[in-house]
């Protein structure tokens, strides 16, 4: 009985791994660049730019999920290039996806965009981020 239970066990293990290998990571990258939407004077030593890809699929009221974050330190200028690397099988046809850039001066959030991105759109090569006000 040990030995059919540990086959069985084997087996289902070897189906489970089966299962993934067809699933396996498939990278693509989203590239952009952000942008200041109004000429800014940022102190860029202690600047910080991060865009993420969301997946706004999700409920009303929860948050969307994350599939790709870059995050940027002191950027000699702007505008600042991005490359997001996200999973190719994350992508469905019908779903909803967008790009988020915020930067941060000194820790705080000072600017970020304003408007939904459609991240497979053409907006999303130029992002323009404004002053929060």
């Amino acid at each position: 009985m040990h030995r059919y239970l540990r086959s069985t066990a084997l087996f289902a293990l070897a189906l489970a791994m089966t299962g993934c290998a067809s699933k396996a990571y498939q990278p693509q990258y989203l590239n952009g660049k952000v942008t200041l939407a109004t000429p800014a004077n940022l102190p860029l030593a202690t600047t910080l730019v991060r865009v993420r890809l969301l997946d706004e699929r999700q409920q009303a009221d929860a948050p969307a999920r994350l599939l790709a974050e870059q995050t940027l330190e002191k950027p000699r200028s702007f505008p600042v290039s991005y490359s997001l690397c996200y999973d190719k099988q994350a992508i469905q046809t019908n779903g909803s996806y967008s790009v988020q850039a915020q930067v941060y001066v000194d820790g705080e959030l000072r600017l970020q965009n304003t408007s939904h991105i459609n991240a497979f759109g053409t907006e999303a090569a130029l992002i323009p981020v404004e002053l929060i006000k």
